[in-house]
C-alpha cells in the first residue's frame, strides 16, 4: 500500500511535495487514453480538431460525473467539507459516475457538431478502458476498493491506517495490537486486470468491425458483466438496495437493457441492411 507515491523537497526550501497514487494514476489514464485515443481517431479519418474538442467536453463531463455520484453516495461527507468535492486528488472519483458522465459529455458535443457519435466513441473506448485499469490499480495502491476475506493464497493484507484494516477492526474481526488486516480479495487487481483484457479484446474486435458502435457498445457490455461480478467480492460497498446489491450493480443492471438492444439492433440492421 502506497497512498503517496512520490514525496520530496524542493531543493533550498521546506516545501514538500507529494505525489499521490490515486491522483497519479487517473491523471495517467487520462493522458494514455486522450493521447492513443485521439491517434486512433486520426488513423480512421476522424478530424483531429474536434476529436480534441470533445475530450476536452468529455473530460469535464467525467470528473462532474465522477464527483456528483460520489456525492450521491456519500453525501454527507461532502456537507461537511464542501471544498473536498475539489480536492480530486484525495480520490473518490466514482467509476461509473465518471464513466456515464464522460460519455454524455463527448455525446452531446458530437451531437451538437452533427460528428458520427459511435465513430468517435469506437476509437476511443479500448483506451477509455485501459484508463479505468491503471485507476484500479491506484485504488490498489490507495487501499480503497478492498475486498472480502478469503483463504486463497493470492489474497492480500493492508496496513495499519488503511480502510481494510479499519474495517475489520471495527467489526471486531482482529485486535487493535494486530499490524495487518485480514487478507482479502485484491478486487482492484481483479478489475484492472478484466479492464486490459477487454480493451485487448477490443483493439483485436478493429480489425474485424462490422458497423458502428460496435466496439463502444460491446466494451460497455463487458465492462458492466465484469464489474458487477467482482463487485460481489467487494466489501467496501454498501448492500442497502434491493436483493443486497450495491448501487453499482444496480446501474450495471439498468444500463444493461438499453445498451443490448442497441447493440442487437445495430447488429441486425447492419446483417440485412
Amino acid at each position: 500500500m502506497h497512498p503517496v507515491l512520490f514525496d520530496f523537497t524542493i531543493p533550498f526550501t521546506e516545501t514538500r511535495i507529494l505525489i499521490y497514487s490515486v491522483f497519479f494514476s487517473i491523471t495517467l489514464a487520462l493522458m494514455l487514453g486522450i493521447y492513443l485515443g485521439t491517434k486512433a481517431a486520426q488513423r480512421q479519418g476522424l478530424p483531429i480538431q474536434e476529436a480534441l474538442n470533445m475530450t476536452f467536453w468529455g473530460l469535464i463531463s467525467l470528473i462532474l460525473g465522477a464527483r456528483l455520484y460520489a456525492f450521491c453516495e456519500n453525501p454527507s461527507l461532502y456537507l461537511s467539507d464542501p471544498l473536498r468535492f475539489f480536492k480530486l486528488w484525495e480520490g473518490s472519483m466514482a467509476t461509473y459516475g465518471g464513466a456515464i458522465g464522460g460519455v454524455i459529455g463527448c455525446t452531446f458535443y458530437l451531437l451538437l457538431k452533427r460528428l458520427p457519435v459511435f465513430r468517435f466513441l469506437d476509437a476511443y473506448v479500448p483506451y477509455g478502458l485501459l484508463g479505468l485499469g491503471i485507476i484500479r490499480i491506484g485504488d490498489y495502491l490507495n487501499g480503497t476498493a478492498f475486498g472480502r476475506r478469503t483463504a486463497l493464497p493470492w489474497g492480500v493484507s493492508f496496513p495499519k491506517a488503511s480502510f481494510a484494516y479499519q474495517y475489520h477492526l471495527n467489526h471486531g474481526w482482529i485486535h487493535s495490537d494486530a499490524t495487518v488486516s485480514l487478507p482479502v480479495h485484491p478486487t482492484q487487481l481483479y478489475c484492472a486486470l478484466g479492464c486490459f483484457v477487454i480493451a485487448g479484446i477490443l483493439v483485436l474486435l478493429r480489425k474485424r468491425k462490422s458497423f458502428d458502435g460496435r466496439m463502444f457498445l460491446s466494451g460497455s457490455l463487458m465492462y458492466i458483466v465484469m464489474r458487477f461480478g467482482v463487485d460481489f467480492l467487494r466489501d467496501d460497498l454498501r448492500r442497502t438496495l434491493p436483493l443486497a446489491l450495491s448501487s453499482t450493480q444496480w446501474v450495471g443492471l439498468v444500463l444493461l437493457v438499453p445498451i443490448s438492444l442497441l447493440l442487437y439492433a445495430k447488429w441486425d440492421n447492419a446483417k440485412n441492411g
